[in-house]
């Protein structure tokens, strides 16, 4: 009769392993918590009612008897032992008649002394399966039924309970055995700093290279780890449940001479207790640093020649074209003068697309953010996406109209769209498909250590997609450095990717690039969803159609701190009709509006001056005369105009001077006559 023990790892097909697993309690006859053992037999000889009861261990050639009552012997050899059968299997082994079981009648210990007629035995079995003994009941008279079988089973649980604690109790000597000869010869020769503290961050004890570093812990308990950050608050940073361990992380300190020292923690925690070990990383955190500069200097140098050859390349069309017409017009060539005009035109406005690059690049131009609805811009783009491509390639778009509204300049977000687009195109040397596709995404907490410095919170994901090539890893590294490219000579400036990169981080997003060579290409463009977003209207006071009537006397305030294109605009504006009154910066304009009777009709303002800039006019002017329409111009204005900035209208330099005409003559046709 056997009854199952539910062990689901329980091993019998590798005796030498279960042997192995034995030899590690290190049992003898003679161990001083036989005692316990003993316990066990008696609460089984009573459940059982039986002559004798006792836990046997069975090794390679033998059994012994770990506690035992009733018998008068203290081992056999394992051939004859009903143990040896018990322990193979997870069940209960109960033999209700042994001299009529074909296993046991001529056994000597049924034939002779104990002459055993009954026998249940429970298999030990530790934490990895092993059945390592029994515990057992025999008796010299036979049975008809057993019905202890459970409880028997139960025993051998504790039984196998009490030998895992053996073997920690073990282990644990072992290791304080260990510890005691080689924690002195540790702690006083380590080169790293050893420290223990109160979970509360009391100092406990530090090692010899931590007193050498931080000075002697106080003997009176006063020293707290806080005190050796640079941050004091950061001590407080880190706490540990107890039995926690493996804990990294790096501190900035000050040592004992008040020098900084960079240290990378490991921390565990025992109880009430933390240990630290600490190395000094002062000198590798010094030379990341100066690896660090030397690549920015790489990226400076590389930036500038860029620049330089570029911006070489179109002063020189321009330049030698303004030569040319200017040849031209003294001998009388007209209309060839023209055409020189028109080239050197052409490369001026090729510069202002160079410098708008290198903004986006640096984060530095101008946005004009609307709310707008995804959907329908990336289908208002798919026609000049398609014109793109040629028959070699297929384009796909996929864009639901649940997508979330963003607030983001919509013509520089369409640029950087196509900008991708024509990229995956000029990647792609075989036929293939490129996808446009957007889909809302939320970041949450647990994506804040993917790499990008950006909140959580609601995104819209834009992403063009290419079964191309793919990128290898040396190249994909590199892809939105500025002037870095792939493409023939004279086929790409090499800014196109970093201006996306940059319009995107001045957007408040990111841009993540999924590669692998031969497994293509997609860019996503992650753009924030503004849940305030301003109205449109709110950001253009003007409406869409103006006349382009100008009442008569109109007087325009110019402020500009640079003379030569002061006086430029003031040409301008004076071919076009309208009185000016310069100033050479705020301040001056500031105080002319005030004595002037009467005001100006419109105030035009750089941004970038000395001593009042644009910004802070145009804040000083609304609040005095607000009906006096403000205009804006800019080079470079650190970005976007802040919401909180009055103006009507911000023009970007260069602009043409019809342009420049044309949007005062709206403005000042928006403006009731007073």
């Amino acid at each position: 009769m056997l009854l199952n023990l539910s062990h689901a790892s329980f091993r019998n097909d590798d005796e030498a392993a279960r042997l192995a697993a034995l030899r590690t309690y290190q049992l003898t006859p003679d161990d001083s918590d036989n005692g316990l053992y003993a316990d066990l037999v008696a609460l089984a000889r009573t459940i059982g009612s039986c002559e004798t009861a006792f836990i046997s261990i069975v090794e390679e050639e033998r059994q012994w008897f770990k506690a035992s009552e009733g018998l008068d012997i203290d081992q056999t050899p394992r051939s004859i032992a009903f143990c040896d059968h018990a322990i193979r299997s997870s069940e209960v082994m109960v033999v209700l008649d042994a001299a009529q079981d074909p296993r046991f009648a001529d056994n000597p210990l049924v034939t002779g002394p104990p002459h055993i007629r009954f026998y249940a035995g429970a298999p030990v079995i530790n934490n990895d399966g092993f059945a390592l003994g029994t515990i057992c009941l025999s008796d010299s008279q036979p049975r008809d039924r057993f019905d202890g079988a459970p409880l028997l089973a139960a025993l051998a649980r504790q039984v196998a309970a009490l030998l895992e604690l053996r073997r920690q109790l073990i282990h644990q000597q072992l290791a304080a055995d260990l510890a005691a000869d080689q924690r002195d010869r540790l702690w006083d020769s380590s080169l790293d700093m050893m420290l223990i503290t109160t979970n509360d961050g009391v100092l406990v004890a530090g090692n010899p290279a931590w007193e050498k570093a931080f000075g002697p812990v106080p003997a009176d308990g006063s020293g707290k780890i806080g005190h050796y950050f640079a941050e004091p608050q950061q001590g407080e940073l880190v706490q540990l449940a107890s039995g926690q361990s493996d804990v990294q992380v790096e501190r900035e300190m000050r040592g004992r001479d008040g020098q900084p020292i960079f240290a990378s923690w490991s921390l565990a925690r025992e109880g009430d207790l933390v240990f630290g070990i600490a190395r000094d990383i002062t000198r590798a955190r010094a030379a990341e640093t100066q690896l660090a500069q030397v690549q920015r200097m790489e990226t400076i140098g590389q930036l500038t020649g860029g620049i330089a050859h570029d911006f070489n390349n179109l002063l020189t069309i321009i330049s030698g074209n303004l030569d040319i017409a200017q040849k031209r017009m003294a001998s009388g060539q007209v209309e060839r003068a023209g055409t020189a005009i028109a080239n050197a035109r052409d490369g001026a406005s090729r510069a202002a697309n160079l410098t708008q690059r290198l903004l986006a690049y640096a984060r530095r131009q101008s946005l004009t953010p609307t709310r707008i609805k995804p959907a329908d811009l990336i289908r208002d783009l798919e026609p000049l996406a398609a014109q793109a491509l040629d028959e070699r390639h297929t384009l796909k778009v996929e864009c639901p109209d649940s997508l979330w509204p963003i607030t983001v300049d919509a013509s520089q977000l369409e640029n950087a769209l196509l900008n991708l687009v024509v990229n995956a195109r000029d990647a792609m040397e075989q036929p293939g498909t490129i996808t446009v596709h957007a889909a809302n995404a939320h970041r949450g907490p647990d994506d804040l250590d993917d790499g990008h410095d950006a909140p959580t919170g609601r995104y819209v994901r834009f992403c063009v997609n290419d079964t191309g090539s793919g990128i290898a890893p040396d190249i994909a590294a590199h892809i939105f450095e500025p002037f870095f490219t792939t493409k023939d000579i004279g086929k790409g400036t090499g800014l196109g990717l970093s201006q996306v990169q940059g319009f995107v981080a001045q957007s408040g997003g990111f841009v993540t690039l999924t590669t692998a060579p031969g497994e293509g290409t997609t860019l996503s463009l992650w753009l924030p969803v503004t849940e305030d977003a301003a109205d449109d209207a709110a950001r253009d006071r003007l409406p869409r159609e103006a006349g382009d009537a100008c009442r008569a006397g109109c007087t325009i305030m110019l402020a500009e701190d640079n003379a030569e294109l002061r006086a430029h605009v003031s040409d301008v504006l004076q071919d076009a009709g309208f009185k000016v009154v310069e100033a050479e910066d705020g301040q001056q304009a500031l105080d002319m509006m005030r004595a002037a009777e009467p005001r100006p009709d419109l105030l035009l303002s750089d941004i970038t001056m000395p001593r009042l800039d644009g910004r802070a006019l145009a804040t000083e002017v609304h609040r005095a005369w607000p009906e006096i329409p403000i205009v804006l111009m800019t080079a470079y204005a650190g970005g976007a105009i802040e919401s909180g900035c009055p103006h009507n209208l911000l023009i970007t330099k260069p602009f043409a001077p019809d342009d420049l005409v044309a949007l005062v003559r709206r403005t000042l046709a928006a403006v009731p006559a007073a």
